[in-house]
């Protein structure tokens, strides 16, 4: 268990030190993203070799038993779902926008944009991989020995049974996190370093908790950490450096932005109205 929470770790400050070179064309996702994704899929295929053994470590008798508290702590954690995320983000960004506090309406708005995009995407991957969980109780009631590799082809659109990968908790909080850190980036927040890992760190506590309760396997957990943190940096780099799109243009109004960029000429300085 100690080394696949090092791996975590590892992972996420791995994914979280990424940040694009430049900005990018118009296109949301380019080559680069798609090699990305692609192995961060291998990876996680990877990683379902030692599923079977971290489950069982995580949802060990003894160590409930040991640790009661845990339990209570990790459902309540578990509350922390995409939904309540989008909800407290668009509440946030609706408040904002209203009381003409433009840079929290932005921050919200961007935030609550990659976790819903995310959300979107791995409704349809479960559903349609149909993943069985972890836990030992199918369908009708009967017992059946936990399987990492049992795939039921579109089953996941009809029972929560098979929807495990990836993991929509590790995704959600993953998302927000990595969407405020990179917004604290563009905004160079002072101290943003250690609020950023503070995020990262709490974040983590919702994929643990869905282990703990053997809801997911490691490699759904990698999987929904990847796309988490891909598409929170996604949604708020692609707003900052595409200032004219469509959609903040319709839900954030008008604004001027003032940009400092840096290259091999030196520094130059540029308004971009929308």
């Amino acid at each position: 268990m100690r080394q696949f929470v090092i791996a975590l770790l590892s992972l996420t400050r791995a994914l979280a030190a990424q940040q694009p070179d430049a900005p990018s064309s118009g296109v949301l996702l380019d080559h680069r993203d798609l090699a990305l994704l692609a192995g961060a899929t291998a990876a996680s295929a990877l990683l379902t070799k030692w599923d079977r053994p971290l489950a069982r470590a995580f949802s060990d008798s003894a160590l409930h038993a040991r640790h009661p508290g845990f339990g209570t702590a990790a459902q309540r954690t578990s509350h922390v779902t995409e939904t309540v995320l989008m909800i407290a983000g668009g509440t946030t960004y609706f408040v904002a926008h209203r009381t003409n506090h433009a840079s929290v309406a932005e921050v919200a708005f961007h935030t609550t944009e990659g976790v819903a995009g995310a959300a979107m995407f791995i409704q349809i991957i479960r559903g349609a991989l149909g993943r069985g969980r972890p836990y030992v109780i199918n369908d009708s009631g009967e017992v059946r020995d936990a399987d990492p590799y049992e795939f039921n082809f579109l089953k996941g659109f009809t029972s929560f049974n098979y929807r495990s990968w990836p993991s929509m908790h590790a995704m959600a909080t993953y998302a927000a996190a990595a969407g405020l850190a990179t917004e604290m980036r563009y905004r160079d927040t002072p101290n943003r370093h250690v609020w950023s890992g503070m995020l990262y760190v709490v974040a983590a506590s919702p994929s643990f908790a869905r282990m703990y309760l053997d809801e997911h396997w490691a490699s759904d957990i990698a999987m929904g950490v990847f796309i988490g943190i891909f598409a929170g940096q996604k949604a708020v780099s692609y707003a900052h450096e595409h200032p004219d799109n469509r959609i903040d243009r319709r839900f954030l109004g008008s604004q001027v932005r003032a940009t400092i960029t840096r290259d091999a000429s030196g520094y130059s300085f540029s308004l971009s109205p929308f």
